[in-house]
């Protein structure tokens, strides 16, 4: 019992428990970086082209109307390039 009281007081948390906030120490007291914590990505500008590509691709969309919009920028994009 006393093993596991000693290693419950060495634990450093990821997160407030109440808040849900990250420890924004944790990396700085561990040396690892917060597994909770998002991770940054890299996001490239793809051009006109790729993105009609891609909706064209798309089956579901999240509404009629969003469906409706996203196919007539498309036709309205492959008429006018």
């Amino acid at each position: 019992m006393h093993d596991l009281l000693r290693n419950s007081m060495k634990r450093i948390p990821t997160h407030d428990p109440y808040t849900g906030e990250l420890n924004p120490h944790y990396e700085e007291l561990t040396g690892k970086k917060n597994p909770l914590a998002p991770e940054a990505k890299e996001y490239t500008n793809p051009d006109i082209e790729q993105c009609v590509n891609m909706l064209e691709e798309k089956y579901r969309y999240s509404s009629t109307g969003d469906a409706y919009a996203i196919n007539r920028l498309i036709e309205f994009y492959k008429e006018n390039k």
